[in-house]
């Protein structure tokens, strides 16, 4: 039986920009074969089971010819597989997936194309440049300044340069001397408007404006490379009106995924590049339930625990009717949170309370306390890949519990590791700090458990440097 393939485009960066169906085929994915420009926090939205497979391309150099990828596609489909081919932009726009569907056509492979918003629209409004404006510009015409070797014709200079609207130069970088001395020679006027900007949507994204004339040294100056677009036209005036600036703009942050992504949210809603790495999987362990009944307390050490908890208890005949007289004490104020939210209250925090000897300790593999009857409800699976970031291209990494400060250890590598003295720490609670201290973290920034409050740090930190 065939599977399908889904070409899908990535967008130009940002990971928020990925289309809602662009996630959940990725979550549905087998194989994901992606792209150099792609921001690795889409790959957590994969299932632990997902391959993946790494087809980047440089400049001059690919890691895997286009050919080979046009056959593993084939076969991984004909193997039974959903296959995702994630590509930066959308697969139509420069990105050869009309050649790869094709081929897939060809032959006889289900495909698919989910679309994704290309750079050359987003990228320019990243800058403050609306690709059309009344005022400005009525048209936008999109142009790849990189052309296959064996013999295509040259740009149509001519054409290009009398064009009304917006010129937008994709891939053009190697090109950009060549692209200003063609449009002038052809009758664009030397102080036509040029912005070049590189990294669209990322916590590195540069940008030069300029003119026809200038724009050259501007982007040797400001030392701007690939991967980059070049816009041509009046409606680069703009940029400097409409760039909006925000309190924590360039400043990237690294965090746990979570389904509901609050911390996330309100980090880049002002203004920074939040990526994230992906958890590791628990298990569900067979427990006795029976200790729990004659138990005056139950310590729950966190909200994992506390479902896999109720989940054996529901298939066990009884519900929440079960915990009736007895106090429930949260390890600390997130679990006692996370609690409220799932409709139970908890009776106070463990730092808070005196334990009597018979109580019960709900959590993972290993006791929190030392005293008690402890009860392991589930177990972490092996984790499932390395971390695919650069630690030395982040600000900071925010550690809301000590799970996901394990969780991001584990994914570590050798060189990774080294990179911690050199990376800021937020932890949302003192006994988070001391395990990131212990485990090589020099700058540990205690935050209070709240996330307005983790938010309202980060802000100051970053504000003081």
């Amino acid at each position: 039986m065939n599977g399908r393939v889904t070409l899908l485009g990535a967008g130009p960066g940002d990971p928020e920009l990925l289309t809602l169906i662009g996630k959940r085929r990725l979550h549905e994915a087998d194989v994901v074969l992606y792209d150099r420009l792609i921001d690795p926090s889409l790959l957590a939205f994969t299932s632990d089971k997902a391959s993946l497979v790494d087809v980047g391309k440089l400049p001059e150099h690919h890691k895997v010819k286009q050919s080979q990828i046009n056959q593993l596609l084939v076969d991984y489909a004909r193997d039974g597989k959903n296959v995702v081919r994630l590509k930066a932009g959308d697969p139509y726009v420069f990105g050869r997936g009309g050649e790869e569907a094709q081929v897939l056509e060809q032959q006889g492979v289900v495909f698919e194309v989910v679309p994704g918003i290309t750079s050359a629209i987003a990228g320019l409004a990243a800058g403050g440049i609306p690709i059309t404006h009344r005022d400005y510009a009525s048209s936008f015409h999109i142009i790849t300044g990189h052309h296959k070797k064996d013999g295509q014709k040259e740009l149509d200079w001519g054409n290009i340069a009398h064009q009304e609207g917006t010129l937008v130069f994709l891939m053009g970088m190697a090109q950009l001397p060549t692209i200003c001395r063609e449009l002038v020679a052809h009758g664009k006027e030397k102080a036509t408007p040029v912005a070049v900007i590189q990294w669209a949507t990322q916590w590195r994204q540069k940008m030069v404006t300029g003119d026809l004339a200038t724009i050259n040294d501007l982007v040797a100056r400001h030392h701007i490379s690939s991967p980059a677009l070049i816009a041509v036209g009046d409606v680069v005036k703009l940029s400097a009106q409409l760039n909006v600036s925000r309190p924590l703009q360039g400043v990237h942050v690294l965090l746990p995924y979570s389904k509901r992504q609050r911390l996330f949210n309100q980090l880049v809603d002002r203004g920074a590049t939040a990526d994230f790495y992906q958890r590791t999987a628990k298990q569900a362990l067979t427990a006795d339930l029976t200790v729990v009944d004659q138990a005056p307390v139950l310590l729950v050490d966190s909200i994992a625990a506390y479902q896999q908890f109720v989940n054996q208890l529901v298939n066990t005949g009884k519900d929440l009717r079960a915990l009736t007289g007895k106090k429930i004490i949260a390890l600390n104020q997130v679990v006692a949170r996370h609690l409220a939210t799932a409709g139970l209250i908890a009776d106070g925090v463990l730092a808070e309370v005196n334990l009597p000897t018979d109580y019960v300790e709900l959590g993972g593999e290993k006791p929190l306390t030392t005293g008690g009857h402890f009860l392991p409800l589930y177990q972490k699976a092996p984790h499932p890949r390395q971390l695919p970031f650069d630690l030395a291209e982040f600000n900071a990494v925010v550690f809301p519990s000590t799970d996901s400060l394990n969780d991001f250890v584990l994914a570590l590598d050798d060189s990774q590791r080294a990179q911690l003295a050199g990376l800021k720490a937020f932890t949302m609670g003192p006994t988070i700090s001391a395990a990131a201290t212990k485990l090589g973290f020099q700058e540990v920034i205690d935050c209070r458990s709240e996330i307005k409050e983790t938010v309202k740090a980060i802000e100051e930190e970053f504000r003081r440097d």
